[in-house]
Parts: structure tokens; sequence; C-alpha cells
């Protein structure tokens, strides 16, 4: 029974629904009665509880105003803005869904117009991991020493890992390379003791280390870090 109350917790099943991640920028353009409007909402997350401010462009002026009365449930999004227009405070109410990197809008200003509007999440440029990364490490297999030599081209990487595997060389290509802001991940098919063998590394990059989560064979996870090797 615990085992089972785990599993309901972890996938949300049990208990209340955790709210979705919206801590950051967003963007949206659209049209109004009014004119094109421009937008970017910088949302700050903290629990079930919407913080930020909404940056506003229209026809070149540009206004910041602060998100109130902000409300996070599930995938369900709503706050409030209020704008100065014809020395008249109008308030504007936003009530939207959440999916991934899309949050769909109705808002409402006042009991003028409603509008559906897309806000689209700005996402981090993807970490410069291009270069020469070394790692040692212990395994069940022993100390593993590689030289990663990776080519990020947008979202893509690719490369080779150049491995010692207990005294045993080998060179391999990088398989199915992605970078996604801090995020990386690829995968390597080692040959060891004549058998290929595939390697899954996923991790994250801070400065001139990732810390990966290597799993071999789909069964042994171990921890490593990879360095830059800096150029002289």
């Amino acid at each position: 029974m615990k085992t089972f109350t785990t599993i309901l917790t972890t996938f949300g099943v049990f208990g209340s629904l955790s709210a979705a991640d919206v801590t950051g920028r967003w963007k949206s353009e659209f049209d109004t009665q009014i004119g094109h409007l421009k937008y970017i909402y910088e949302f700050k997350a903290d629990g079930g509880k919407l913080t930020g401010k909404a940056l506003r462009e229209r026809e070149g002026e540009k206004t910041e105003l602060e998100i109130k009365e902000g409300k996070l449930s599930g995938d369900g999004i709503s706050f409030a803005e209020f704008v100065k227009f014809q020395d008249q405070e109008i308030r504007i109410d936003y009530n939207g869904k959440i999916s991934g990197d899309e949050i769909r809008f109705t808002r409402k200003v006042g009991d003028f117009a409603t509008t559906e509007i897309v806000a689209k999440r700005e996402k981090e440029g993807s970490a410069s991991v291009t270069g020469k990364w070394q790692a040692e490490f212990d395994t069940q297999a022993g100390k593993q020493k590689y030289t990663y030599e990776f080519k990020v081209d947008g979202e893509k990487l690719t490369g080779k890992a150049i491995g010692d595997i207990a005294g045993e060389k080998s060179v391999t290509e990088i398989k199915d390379g992605k970078v996604s802001g801090a995020d990386i991940s690829f995968v390597e098919t080692v040959k060891f003791r004549g058998q290929d063998v595939r390697v899954e590394y996923k991790g994250k990059a801070a400065g001139d280390e990732i810390k990966f989560t290597r799993t071999v064979a789909e069964s042994i996870k171990e921890q490593m870090v990879a360095k830059r090797v800096k150029a002289d």
C-alpha cells in the first residue's frame, strides 16, 4: 500500500495537482481594437501564487505593469493587470491554460472586449559546450577516462567520445545529442569485451562543468562530472 501511494503521489494522482512551472519570460503579440500590442510577461511562481510584471508596447510606447491577483492551479493560470487609457484605469483579466511552452489566454478588457491570445516561453540560449571536456570516474568495470569533443548547432549536439575503459580504448560517435538551455543529453554505443553497450548521458552544464547521470545498458546509473579543457 505504501508503494502504491508513493506512485500515485509521484504522478500527481493522489492529492492536489502541482502548479505548472511558469517562472520566466513569455512573449505575445496580438491585434486589438486600439491597435497592435506586444507583451513580455515576467512570471514568478511560488506554489499556487503568481507574481511578476507585464512589459507592454503599443505604437512604440512602452509601459511596465505589476501583475495582480495571480494564481496557479494545475495547468490553470490567472491574473489581472491595470492599465491607464485616456486618464482612466482599466482592469484586464487573464485566464489561461498552460501547455508546455505555450499559454492560451482569454484576455478580457473591462466590459469592452475579449481576445484569445497565445504567450510563448522565451527560452534561454543553449549552453556553450562546444569544445573538449574531460572526465575520470570509477565504475563497476573499473576506472574510466574520457575526452568528449562536442559541437553545437542550435539545439543539436554532435561530436565524439574518446574513452579508456579499464585499459580498453574506444572512439565512438555521439548520437541523439541535444542541448536545451543548460540541459545536455546524448548517447554513445561502446564496444566492451566484444559486446555493444548503450550508454545514455543526461546532464546540466554550469560554467566549465557538466554534471552527468550516465546510464549503462539501461540499468546501471553513475554520477560523473566532465570539466572543460581550456585552450592554452
